[in-house]
């Protein structure tokens, strides 16, 4: 496992705490890995960037929910 996975681990457990969410799906692959929360709505998206930290950062709608991608800093 590569420095960038481990950090995009830890950011994600981070993540899902702050989002009180109860999993999320981590997607990897060799030229970078991302991971995907699927959640009703975003309350608080200043706090989550924070918690993001160097990672970028998507938003994206999916049927009734949110989909906050997550990518490894490469």
């Amino acid at each position: 496992m590569t420095k960038t996975l481990e950090k995009l681990i830890d950011t994600c457990y981070n993540i899902k705490v702050f989002l009180a969410v109860s999993s999320y799906e981590l997607h990897q692959y060799e030229d970078g890995s991302f991971a995907d929360f699927k959640v009703a709505k975003v309350t608080d998206p200043r706090t989550l960037l924070i918690k993001a930290g160097s990672h970028q950062v998507r938003l994206f709608a999916e049927g009734d929910y949110i989909i906050i991608r997550v990518f490894e800093s490469i």
